[in-house]
């Protein structure tokens, strides 16, 4: 019996395999081979799923675009009301949201009416037999101010006497016409892509509302994970690019938005105001057109110009040469006053590029992803070019950092933000020493 006891006690006292300490030991690393067949397997799986819905690329970089864009106006509203960041977000999308419905309502049949007009216009003059249209409008005699030019007849300028009457145009003619048919209908081409996009575009673009209000709404926790996400030995190489990416699109988005919206606005003004038909689309087009260096106001120029020059009529009374000279002066006039005093102003030297170097990426971005391409294609560009630095570097154990990081003030928004909350505490605190002041007189 005790013997029996004593087995007992010591069975009892065992612990089962299953109750056990279990021993704490690290987890296994990958070796190289594995972290290369991880890796590739993420980018064969990463770029299967960006083909397959390729479609839904562009909305969403147009939902991170107006979610960035949005951020100060938001921050804003905090600072100004006693609204939180979340109350803030849903006024403005509610306010984005009837302004939409009512320009939708109010022009929305109006300017697609004028693109279409305007698509059927440049068919017209690119494929007409512009060379003896154009000998015609150049044998007939106009006026510019008080001066009267006949080309027909013949005409002194000093001691030479000249007669162009009988100079055939047409072979001077052919090589000029030959580069700007091709840009007109490539014109025509793209805003009928637009306008075609616009109207069968509703359904994405209440689709990237409602991506960019998730986006806005979540936006501090959003910003947090993708910090927790980067490895710590990478965290200060993390902050640098960061600070150099900021400045590029900050400066792109909202310096080169801005400059596109006042450019468009000036160039549909005066294109109204002088009399060329379809001016307000003539905006459109110039303010898309100014994220393309050099050849963009190359494009919206002689589409105005040629507009001008071949509109039977216009409210001016001058001729038609007479017109579209007037309309070429306008055109340089208002590119002077956004190169030398616009683009210094707004968007400064921020990107480094060369104009060049933007012309030729605008082209392989627009041929890869279309108008989206197009108008990234400079931010984008300078992107590439940071982290191409930053991979050269680490490649050939160069330090990728050789200069002190830049003294950054923070952002408007940030400030914005950090001000509201210190203002919203205050307010806080004075209602609560309201509120304890009776108390205390009642005690007493």
């Amino acid at each position: 019996m005790p013997e029996h006891s004593s087995r007992q006690a010591v069975h009892l006292a065992d612990p089962s395999p299953s109750e056990q300490p279990v021993e704490m030991t690290p987890s296994p690393r990958w070796g190289p081979f594995t972290k290369f067949l991880v890796a590739l397997v993420a980018v064969v799986v990463a770029g299967a799923v960006l083909v397959r819905f390729q479609a839904m690329v562009t909305p969403l970089v147009l939902a991170v675009i107006i979610t960035y864009l949005l951020r100060p106006v938001v921050a804003g509203i905090v600072s100004q009301t006693r609204l939180n960041w979340h109350a803030a977000v849903a006024v403005l999308y509610l306010f984005i949201i009837i302004v939409l419905i009512g320009l939708l309502t109010v022009v929305g049949i109006a300017i697609i009416q004028q693109i279409q007009g305007l698509i059927n216009l440049i068919n017209q003059i690119a494929f007409s037999d512009l060379p003896n249209q154009l000998q015609r409008l150049l044998s007939a005699p106009f006026h510019f101010g008080p001066f009267l030019f006949d080309l027909s007849r013949p005409f002194n300028i000093g001691p030479f006497r000249f007669d162009v009457s009988n100079v055939n145009w047409q072979p001077l003619l052919n090589p000029v016409l030959g580069a700007i048919q091709p840009a007109l209908s490539q014109t025509g081409n793209v805003i009928g892509d637009l306008a075609g996009r616009t109207a069968a575009s509703l359904g994405w673009m209440l689709f990237i509302l409602i991506i960019s209000f998730y986006l806005l709404f979540d936006t501090h926790r959003l910003a947090g994970s993708f910090e927790g996400v980067v490895p710590p030995n990478y965290a200060y190489d993390w902050r640098r690019l960061l600070g150099a990416l900021v400045p590029i699109w900050n400066a792109f988005l909202r310096g080169q938005i801005t400059l596109a919206l006042i450019m468009g606005c000036l160039i549909g003004i005066t294109m109204t105001i002088l009399g060329v038909r379809y001016g307000v689309v003539l905006g459109l087009l110039g303010g898309i057109l100014q994220f393309v260096p050099i050849v963009g106001p190359l494009i919206y120029g002689t589409t105005a110009v040629a507009i001008a020059l071949f509109q039977p009529t216009n409210w001016l009374g001058v001729s038609p040469v007479t017109h579209a000279i007037i309309v070429l002066a306008d055109i340089i006039v208002l590119q002077e006053i956004s190169d030398n005093i616009l683009v210094p102003r707004i968007l400064g030297s921020s990107l480094h590029l060369h104009p060049v170097a933007i012309l030729m990426f605008a082209l392989i971005a627009a041929n890869l992803a279309g108008l989206v391409g197009l108008l990234l294609s400079a931010p984008t560009l300078a992107t590439l070019r940071l982290f191409g630095r930053y991979i050269y570097a680490k490649m050939f154990d160069m330090d990728p950092w050789p200069e002190p990081p830049p003294i950054h003030h923070p952002p408007a928004e940030r400030a914005l933000a950090r001000w509201a909350h210190l203002r919203l505490t205050m307010i806080r605190e004075r209602r609560f020493k309201r509120k304890e002041t009776p108390m205390t007189r009642d005690e007493g």
